[in-house]
């Protein structure tokens, strides 16, 4: 018996990805009902949906917060954090910056270790696959190469059939001219060995001849199978120039960010560096992430079908194994012709109930049974040649070539069956169909693509929270809450080099309403005043304000 399918991590898991109550039986892609078509494939369309719905209300918000504006969205909107001054600052304010950045690190160091997991561990198992394919298709050539041999042999055979049985045609109209009854002479039944030998030789000729044409047609269309898949071995691969060109840039596009992030901790303020990651590497890096959630959300699908084929079909979950059996079942209704027995026996571990070459025991039997006549009729001819010749008045080298010419065909008939009944054996057959199926369809490929679509998801998400606190790589602008603050009517920002401020609120940044004058606040000592003119009066010691 072959060996079995045994589900892997990857299948498991893809498979138990949320349908929305729709069937995740991958068989009913191929079930003569339409509903339940339909039903599968809105299954895999709900879950594409579902999931760029989430990042595309994800890009509108941030876009959202960017036309809000830093007066109602704060550092959301992309603008610089502006907090109090720390020695003001009794709510800890200061500090939402320096978390804001570890976040943005953090998120930033995802990304690129995920872009890494992407390539080591998704794009190495497409590789995986793509080299498994290669050895499949490689074995298979060397099938079709013996079994075009077989062909070639099997052609010479029929050749030397015909060219056989026509010598034998003429040997039996004139085998033994003085003594039609020779049969009753030498006790044995010349004229029916040599009749029966003719009939053989025509029946094998015109197998042979029915057979290779069959043989051809299937080699011909094995043979274009077979080139088809090698060429789409070749195109299907993930590492093209697209691909390096996005993994690229998950690497590259996030370290610019975060060099910006830590020069700003280490209070270095390089404007033309900012201004490069607000206007290039900011753009760049949100078009790459919008790339990658696509490619995420497209991925999702193909991965979830996949397993689903891996899986099995129905509630045994038997594998891929089971997957083929009831596809072709599908297709085919209920035929149980050579054809299902031939698919069932190299996918259900050569199980003996669909054995297909039953039909080969009997021609071996019958094939044994000549080689026995002819062996015997070589014999006799040869053990009675000379009363044969007495009595037929002829030669009879000519008829004991004949027979042993035929004898040698059928043993070079009997070394091409042999050779056939090897070449379909279990462990050939079989061992080509574990190796595309179970190790390249549902090992690499499935693990291919569960990396594929974890990492990009992984990405996507952490690539849109960078997205949205990228305020973090500009300088934080600090409230003055000193003497300026109480007396003016306007409150003033100044940023941590001084060089800019703006009338804004601590807090909410929106333009600070006038402060009211501050009444004479009394402390406990002697005051005393004296009214110098209407609006002016002399505040002695003891007086503070």
């Amino acid at each position: 018996r072959g060996p079995s399918y045994e589900l892997t991590r990857s299948v498991n898991n893809l498979r138990q990805l949320p349908r929305f109550g729709h069937s995740s039986d991958f068989t009913a892609v191929f079930s003569p009902y339409q509903d339940e078509q339909v039903d599968y494939a809105a299954g895999l369309i709900a879950l594409f949906v579902f999931l760029l719905i989430i990042f595309i209300f994800w890009t509108i918000a941030i876009v959202v917060f960017k036309a809000m504006g830093p007066a109602n969205a704060g550092f959301l909107s992309g603008y610089h954090f502006v907090v109090p001054d720390p020695a003001e600052d009794v709510k800890g304010i200061y500090k939402r910056p320096f978390r804001v950045r570890v976040v943005f690190l953090v998120a930033t160091g995802f990304v690129m270790l995920f872009a890494f997991l992407f390539v080591s561990m998704g794009l190495t198992n497409v590789n995986n696959a793509v080299t498994t394919m290669g050895k499949s298709l490689k074995r298979t050539e060397e099938l079709l190469q013996n079994a075009e041999m077989i062909g070639v042999e099997l052609e010479t055979v029929g050749t030397n059939s015909i060219t056989i049985r026509d010598a034998a045609v003429n040997e039996l109209e004139n085998l033994c001219p003085n003594n039609p009854n020779i049969a009753e002479a030498v006790n044995m039944d010349i004229n029916g060995i040599a009749e029966q030998a003719q009939g053989d030789l025509t029946t094998l000729a015109d197998f042979i001849s029915v057979g290779l044409e069959v043989l051809n047609e299937n080699l011909a269309l094995i043979r274009s199978f077979a080139r088809e898949a090698e060429k789409t071995t070749v195109d299907v691969t993930f590492w093209n120039w697209q691909m390096k060109l996005l993994v690229s840039g998950l690497f590259i596009l996030p370290s610019f960010l975060a060099v910006g992030v830590g020069l700003v901790m280490l209070d270095v303020e390089i404007k033309p560096y900012q201004k490069a990651l607000t206007y290039f590497f900011m753009p760049l890096f949100a078009v790459t992430i919008v790339a990658c959630y696509v490619v995420c959300c497209a991925i999702l699908p193909i991965s979830a079908t996949s397993a689903d084929a891996c899986a099995g079909g129905g509630a045994v979950r038997a594998g891929p194994d089971d997957t083929i059996l009831t596809v072709y079942r599908n297709i085919r209704g209920e035929d149980t012709g050579p054809i299902l027995n031939f698919v069932g026996f190299y996918t259900q571990r050569c199980d003996p109930e669909y054995y297909p070459f039953d039909f080969l025991s009997s021609y071996m039997n019958d094939l044994d049974k000549a080689l026995d006549s002819t062996n015997t009729a070589s014999d006799a001819v040869r053990d009675n040649q000379g009363l044969l010749e007495e009595q037929c008045g002829r030669n009879f080298d000519n008829v004991i070539d004949i027979v042993k010419n035929m004898n040698d065909n059928l043993k070079l008939l009997r070394r091409q069956a042999d050779r056939s009944l090897d070449l379909i054996q279990c462990k050939n057959i079989n061992q080509l169909y574990v190796n595309t199926v179970h190790e390249a369809g549902c090992t690499y490929s499935v693990d291919a693509l569960a990396w594929i679509f974890a990492s990009s998801l992984v990405i996507s998400v952490a690539g849109l929270i960078m997205i949205m606190l990228r305020s973090a790589y500009l300088p934080v602008e600090y409230l003055d809450l000193g003497e300026e603050w109480i007396t003016n009517k306007v409150g003033h920002t100044k940023s941590a080099s001084k060089d800019s401020e703006e009338g804004t609120d601590p807090v909410t940044t929106r333009p600070l309403e006038a402060v009211p004058e501050a009444g004479p606040i009394f402390v406990p000592q002697s005051v005393n005043i004296s009214q110098m003119n209407d609006d002016e009066f002399e505040m002695g010691p003891g007086y503070d304000l």
